[in-house]
């Protein structure tokens, strides 16, 4: 079984589901090739063996802690022609691999290229729907961008075999045109949560004493997240805990603070889950791969979504709903009040029983083996 896996670029979090699944795809005996951009190709290049094929770059812009969605329309006038440059890398990449499936991560070009090319191709996606009316309430340039994003994804998402959704069953709207291929698998994670060891066996064996509380702030692969990291690193003498784990991605720098025995400061994490496991308390961004891991893993967190980005605030507003997360604005923040949303979690416990429930509805679901079933009747089916 040849797989050609390409996630979106933008952050990491797809790529890191794309990782899941290529390790479960080589593990049953299955070759693997990635192809992506940004964060992703990043991601892949320099922390992972797997053979990765740059595509075009597609950004998105903003300030620090804020996605700029008008500003980022207006500055894609090339949006077209970057579109089909992607189709025409990604159709020499099938060429040359002639894979038996594409697996595209919210990447849309992929089911267009995939139909020309005559090979299948199953979309992983948890927002087929995307909604901002809860981010621009009334304004009309924004609700004809949101208009004509849910029908290119709708009349995309016709064009693959199988779609899956990595989250609990329910959990997402999705257009009725399309419900029939859609999968929920449960979340996709590169680690199964109930094979781990435990929260105590992982800090004995990273150095960390069982009575120390911990916090682990991590942001994901952009460039929005600076600002958390940077209110963080002021309101660090003032947290109550003994050590602050800080992530910063591949896109930020924090060259003004030093890991010392009390900050540890990491570029990336392979084994990402086995340290959230072990910390007492996760602050984050709210992409959906972090809310699936921290769901799945029962860890009571703290979250930020990025400014204006409609399916971070989803995100958020749904771990909020199973109660296992505080969520805060990141535009009214500061040093000295994240030090208090810190603090105030840190030592509820509330939270942490009702993080504990959460993880026992999530620790049901093999997402990564259920996606890779479907990856697998979807080359049979074609097959036959």
């Amino acid at each position: 079984m040849k797989v050609l896996l390409i996630p979106c670029g933008i952050g990491m979090g797809h790529t890191s589901r794309a990782v899941a699944l290529a390790g479960n795809i080589i593990r049953t005996g299955g070759e693997v090739l990635f192809a992506s951009y940004g964060s992703g190709f990043q991601m892949l290049n320099n922390y992972s063996n797997f053979e990765v094929v740059k595509l075009p770059e597609i950004k998105f812009y903003g300030s620090s802690g804020e996605l700029n969605l008008k500003y980022t329309a207006k500055k894609s006038i090339d949006a077209p022609f970057i579109f089909l440059k992607s189709i025409y890398h990604e159709s020499r990449i099938i060429k040359d691999f002639n894979p038996d499936v594409v697996v595209s991560d919210s990447h849309y070009s992929v089911p267009i290229t995939c139909k020309v090319m005559g090979i299948p191709c199953v979309l992983v996606s948890n927002d087929l729907y995307p909604d901002f009316k809860e981010v621009y309430q009334n304004d009309r340039t924004m609700e004809y961008l949101e208009n004509g994003l849910q029908r290119f994804i709708k009349d995309v998402s016709k064009l693959c075999q199988s779609i899956i959704i990595p989250d609990v069953k329910n959990s997402w709207d999705i257009p009725p045109q399309i419900r029939d291929r859609v999968n929920y698998s449960g979340p996709i994670l590169k680690m199964n949560t109930n094979n781990m060891d435990s929260k105590a066996e992982l800090r004995r064996r990273f150095g960390f004493d069982t009575s120390e509380k911990i916090v682990m702030v991590t942001v994901g692969g952009s460039q929005f997240g600076s600002k958390l990291l940077n209110l963080v690193c002021k309101a660090a003498p003032d947290l109550n805990c003994d050590r602050l784990i800080l992530v910063t991605g591949p896109q930020i720098k924090l060259d003004h603070v030093e890991s010392s025995s009390r900050i540890i400061v990491k570029k990336y994490l392979e084994d990402m889950m086995e340290w959230m496991k072990l910390s007492d308390l996760l602050v984050s961004l709210a992409g959906h791969t972090t809310c699936m891991e921290l769901a799945s893993l029962g860890i009571p967190s703290l979250l930020i979504p990025i400014e204006n980005h409609p399916e971070q605030l989803k995100n958020a507003l749904k771990m909020k709903k199973y109660g296992i997360a505080h969520v805060e604005n990141m535009e009214n923040l500061n040093s000295k009040n994240i030090t208090n949303y810190i603090n105030k979690a840190l030592d509820d416990p509330d939270l942490k029983e009702r993080s504990a429930n959460t993880q026992k509805i999530f620790s049901q679901y093999n997402g990564t083996e259920n996606a890779s079933k479907i990856i697998s009747e979807c080359i049979a089916g074609n097959k036959n």
